[in-house]
């Protein structure tokens, strides 16, 4: 069996935690180096930097590896947007909160943050990004035909 068959015969949360955890660590390593380059003391604009350099590779994975979806790129592709805003949001915050108020190490919290946000992340691209809705009978019968 061809490893792509194989990768597919996997249960779509799985393939989510799999692709998610790659996305995200793709994510933590540019968040690392930039970190390196520029201090971690602008860990906000590392953060910006880094979802924006990360979010093709992510798109693409989830709606090809994962969710399996055709067509529909510029939709998907401006609900995975909105995903990454509210995503963004939720990492700024939890990282203002991890190293502001409880002094953790940046890379401590950025860690703890992104685990936080594999899970956040699944949900809303399965139900709302990747989701369609089910054909409607008319259409079952009128595709019986093509």
């Amino acid at each position: 069996m061809l490893l792509a068959q194989k990768w597919f015969t996997l249960d779509e949360k799985l393939r989510f935690v799999i692709a998610g955890t790659v996305n995200m660590g793709l994510r933590y390593l540019i968040f690392v180096a930039l970190g390196l380059i520029f201090s971690v003391g602008h860990y906000q604009l590392i953060l910006l930097s880094t979802w924006l350099l990360s979010s093709g590779v992510a798109f693409a994975s989830y709606k090809y590896l994962v969710f399996r979806t055709e067509g529909n790129h510029l939709k998907e592709f401006a609900k995975s947007v909105l995903i990454w805003v509210i995503s963004y949001i939720i990492n700024a915050f939890l990282l203002a909160l991890f190293i502001g108020d409880f002094l953790w190490n940046t890379y401590a919290a950025q860690a703890v943050a992104v685990a936080i946000i594999v899970v956040v992340n699944y949900l809303l691209f399965k139900y709302f990004a990747f989701h369609h809705r089910p054909k409607s009978l008319l259409e079952q019968i009128y595709n019986l035909w093509d």
